[in-house]
């Protein structure tokens, strides 16, 4: 009991690992900055701003896959890791996908009704990419994420009370992302050299 239990907590401790190069990180910063202009800046575009971040997921999944393992080699997880990471990605990236079509159609829909009362408009984007940022703690078993979730939370709240564009909070979120995921890397790189064949 006690060694799969050991065991266990290594494959964590490596999984962790595996998943601290900072290359989701500048991805989803890439993202939410790109997202965050098209919102704040170009309007009449702002629907599909989405599309191209949604496009890019498995290149870059297959790209960083090809980075990590030249430096911590080929990694194969457990059967029930293997399946409850196949299954929490799928449901990831089919919410998220949801999650932005609700929060371009709720914006939409609901920014036209202006009055004189502050409307939830401009932070529903945000607060939808904050259930996108709890998704990824978990799948990821990444505290920062939650960091993230946070600032986006915080970002919408403030663009509501200040009836501001909508994309101010994915560009903080961003920002923050940036500048996180950078670290990351330059600690992975350090931590980790190309391993050589032999």
């Amino acid at each position: 009991m006690n060694a799969h239990a050991d065991l266990g907590s290594m494959e964590r401790e490596a999984y962790r690992a595996y998943w601290s190069d900072g290359i989701v990180d500048l991805y989803l910063a890439a993202s939410l900055l790109f997202i965050g202009a098209m919102w704040t800046w170009v309007n009449d575009l702002s629907g599909i701003a989405g599309i191209l971040p949604a496009v890019f997921v498995a290149p870059m999944l297959a790209a960083r896959k090809r980075f990590v393992e030249a430096r911590l080699g080929h990694v194969e997880w457990r059967p029930d890791r293997r399946r409850w990471e196949r299954r929490n990605l799928l449901v990831l990236l089919a919410a998220g996908m949801g999650l932005l079509l609700l929060g371009v159609a709720g914006y939409l829909i609901v920014a036209p009704a202006r009055s004189d009362s502050p409307q939830l408009a401009p932070g529903i984007l945000a607060w939808l990419l904050t259930l996108l940022a709890l998704g990824l703690a978990t799948l990821l078993d990444a505290r920062r994420m939650l960091l993230y979730a946070a600032v986006l939370a915080s970002g919408g709240a403030l663009v509501v009370l200040l009836q501001a564009e909508p994309g101010w909070p994915m560009l903080a979120c961003g920002a923050v992302a940036t500048i996180i995921g950078l670290a990351m890397l330059r600690r992975f790189v350090e931590r980790y050299p190309v391993i050589e064949a032999a």
